[in-house]
């Protein structure tokens, strides 16, 4: 073996080019309406704040449990929002598309 048989480089079948459609692999999936992902977007900070903020509440004192443990428990409305929108989601996906 020669030094120019070990430097060369043969190129993979690995990777050629995939067979799926450009429209679905630059989206990243199948789209959903945009009032889902509002949906979503205020579930995920309504969860998040309402835990942080009660929490943090919550090292005031005596008083301060009294009062967070109520803003802590406001995150089970939106995980059940989360919920209704993936609800929403499976209903879209299963839907027929539109006619035109």
């Amino acid at each position: 073996m020669t030094d120019a048989d070990e430097h060369s480089i043969e190129p993979d079948e690995d990777d050629e080019e995939d067979d799926e459609p450009a429209g679905e692999a630059a989206a990243g999936g199948p789209q959903v309406p945009s009032y889902i992902a509002i949906i979503r977007i205020i579930a995920v900070l309504g969860m998040g704040l309402s835990i942080s903020f009660g929490l943090f509440i919550m090292l005031v004192g005596v008083k301060g449990v009294i009062i967070g443990i109520p803003i802590v428990l406001l995150s089970i409305p939106c995980y059940y929002g989360m919920q209704l929108a993936e609800r929403l989601v499976a209903r879209h996906e299963s839907a027929p598309p539109p006619e035109r």
